[in-house]
């Protein structure tokens, strides 16, 4: 509810924000349609997902459209009139006097009409159930369009099967800043995956795939400019010292290893070495640099990461 003070005025005026509860809608014109929501309204009155249309159109339905199980266990039938201009007393008897050949015997019948409240029809049919329950027979009442909307608007769900309109749209999905942007785009450049694993796994004493160790180069030749630089220090201090340690990395792969066999690895061992004789002291102290830097770049890696998921994962 919303509440405002006019002009001159002490005393504020309040209006109902408008929901589906006290918005008032049309009832359906097709028949079908109005049984399916009766069903559903159903449903929501005596909270049980077992109410069910009753056969099809073309068959002898014995007074009843909808039945099911109220929130007692009781069998109940819902006989549905889509009348705007409601239903006469005698269209009620005759509904009444059908559905006595429903099987199994009802305990309670409800003609549900899609016409406005008429105290009139109210009392007859209070006074028509008394007199049955008198003579040992179901109850009868009557609903009206209001009811069977208030019902139905108890559960969203059933609600928005038959009125999608009444759905809230999806919050539109949050824009990302600069820093999540350029998170996710160093995440395509240098991900874990295969670069950081190879630097953390291997051991740089025998040949590793050269496009494995392609994503350090990559970032190592294209994240040296302005764009790309967080706006948040401490980010872009982590960036700077994770550019650092992927230009030492780089520069040593570059300068310790050679391709190998038909190109797609490489080693600190080249083929014309590993033709010539056992592998020398110098090749071994190669590996053993290479393994050290890459053991020195893989923590520093990892505690960016986890610094960036701490202040832009939301």
């Amino acid at each position: 509810m919303t509440c405002v003070y006019m002009h001159h005025s002490d005393n504020p005026v309040c209006q109902l924000t408008p929901t589906p509860a006290n918005t008032r809608m049309l009832p359906p014109k097709s028949w079908d349609e109005f049984e399916a929501i009766v069903c559903s309204a159903a449903e929501n009155r005596w909270k049980s997902p077992d109410f069910t249309l009753h056969g099809r159109q073309g068959q002898r339905q014995d007074g009843v459209d909808v039945y099911g199980k109220d929130d007692k266990g009781r069998l109940v039938g819902l006989q549905c009139k889509n009348t705007w201009s409601g239903v006469s007393k005698t269209t009620i008897e005759d509904e009444v006097d059908k559905a006595e050949s429903f099987i199994p015997s009802l305990a309670h019948l409800y003609v549900v009409t899609t016409a406005d409240t008429d105290k009139n029809l109210q009392m007859f049919v209070r006074e028509l159930s008394a007199e049955r329950i008198k003579a040992g027979t179901f109850e009868v009442s009557i609903l009206f369009w209001t009811d069977i909307w208030h019902d139905l608007t108890l559960d969203e769900s059933r609600l928005f099967q038959h009125y999608p309109q009444f759905k809230p749209e999806a919050p539109a999905a949050k824009t990302p800043s600069h820093d999540q942007r350029l998170y996710e785009e160093l995440k395509t450049t240098i991900g874990f995956e295969p670069a950081v694993r190879l630097l953390r796994d291997h051991d740089f004493g025998g040949p590793f795939l050269r496009k494995a160790i392609q994503p350090l180069f990559d970032f190592y030749e294209t994240w040296d400019h302005p764009e790309k630089e967080f706006i948040d220090k401490e980010l872009q201090a982590g960036l700077a010292a994770l550019y650092q340690a992927a230009r030492e990395m780089s520069n040593h792969v570059t300068g310790k290893t050679v391709p190998v066999g038909n190109g797609d690895y490489a080693s600190v061992f080249s083929d014309s070495l590993r033709a010539a004789g056992p592998r020398p002291e110098w090749v071994r102290e190669e590996a053993r640099l290479l393994n050290a830097q890459a053991h020195s770049f893989v923590p520093i890696y990892e505690n960016f990461m986890r610094l960036c998921r701490e202040k832009l994962v939301t």
